[in-house]
């Protein structure tokens, strides 16, 4: 049975004007030359040094650029864009309240949704609203199709905990600029394009995929909690703990704890790891890592 969630933690950043295209192409991630009308898309912006400000989705709606992203990271990315933008035709604004924002999880979740919005692709829009199709859920911005108004109405724990399993690269705001884009996986889900033109920070992103110089990556951790744990993550030595890595989100839903990190890629599959008391296990990734099978 689908749920109808609604996503407070998300917000939108518009950006519009004559410029919109040829400005974003310098400053993110993803090529937007070659991004389809009916196709959404994982991106990035980094400073100039590499290291990632905001991971977001991004979408085309009506001549504008929307990026989707926790609400926590606008304030932190918008004055960077700004920036940027004052000699370019471009607009850009804090959109969080112009568009509601929904999410569908649920087995029959992307089945219904599909069936509601017609077309073809990933991102299909109607007149008041967008879908945003993912394998396993959808988004919904904007006005609510009567089919999916009436759903039942699920808790955004919910959608938090689905975020944490699929590995999706959201970044917080505590570790904004602090890590490269990779160890979010941002590659391995379409969020870098390695042969587009230059923007800011390519060269560091670059280095990092030719020349192997990134050895960490986001993995999924679960356990049994009464209560959110408090304290760093640790991984086990032998007798001894040290530091496991950087604690990137957590939710506690129905006893489990759930969490992403960014741990050594060659961490072992059955290593032994807590935060506080509570002991977590690596749960399958459900994509493998950029250049992997």
């Amino acid at each position: 049975m689908a749920q109808l969630i609604p996503l407070t933690h998300l917000g939108l950043v518009r950006i519009s004007g004559d410029d919109t295209l040829t400005f974003l192409q310098g400053q993110l991630t993803i090529n937007l030359m070659t991004l389809e009308e009916n196709q959404w898309s994982w991106g990035g912006h980094c400073d100039p040094k590499g290291k990632l400000l905001a991971s977001f989705r991004l979408l085309k709606q009506n001549g504008d650029i929307l990026m989707l992203m926790p609400k926590e990271l606008i304030s932190l990315d918008m004055p960077q864009l700004q920036k940027y933008a004052v000699f370019n035709k471009v607009s850009i604004t804090d959109a969080s309240n112009e568009l509601p924002i929904h999410g569908l999880l649920g087995d029959d979740a992307c089945h219904l949704a599909g069936e509601l919005f017609a077309g073809e692709g990933n991102l299909r829009h109607q007149e008041n609203a967008s879908l945003l199709l993912d394998k396993t859920s959808a988004i919904i911005l904007g006005e609510l199709p009567n089919g999916l108004a009436a759903l039942e109405s699920g808790p955004e724990a919910q959608w938090l905990r689905h975020e944490i399993a699929q590995a999706w690269p959201m970044l917080p705001a505590s570790q904004s600029g602090e890590l490269v884009p990779q160890m979010l996986n941002l590659d391995a889900v379409g969020g870098i394009q390695y042969d587009k033109g230059c923007y800011i920070g390519q060269e560091t992103v670059a280095r990092m995929h030719f020349r192997g110089g990134n050895k960490r990556a986001t993995f999924v951790l679960k356990g049994a909690a009464s209560a959110l744990p408090e304290g760093d993550l640790e991984l086990a030595l032998g007798e001894n703990w040290r530091r496991g890595g950087t604690l990137l989100s957590s939710q506690l839903v129905e006893g489990e704890l759930w969490a992403t990190a960014v741990m050594a890629k060659d961490v072992e599959a059955d290593a032994k790891l807590r935060i506080g008391e509570v002991e977590l296990a690596i749960e399958p990734r459900p994509y493998p890592l950029f250049g992997e099978e």
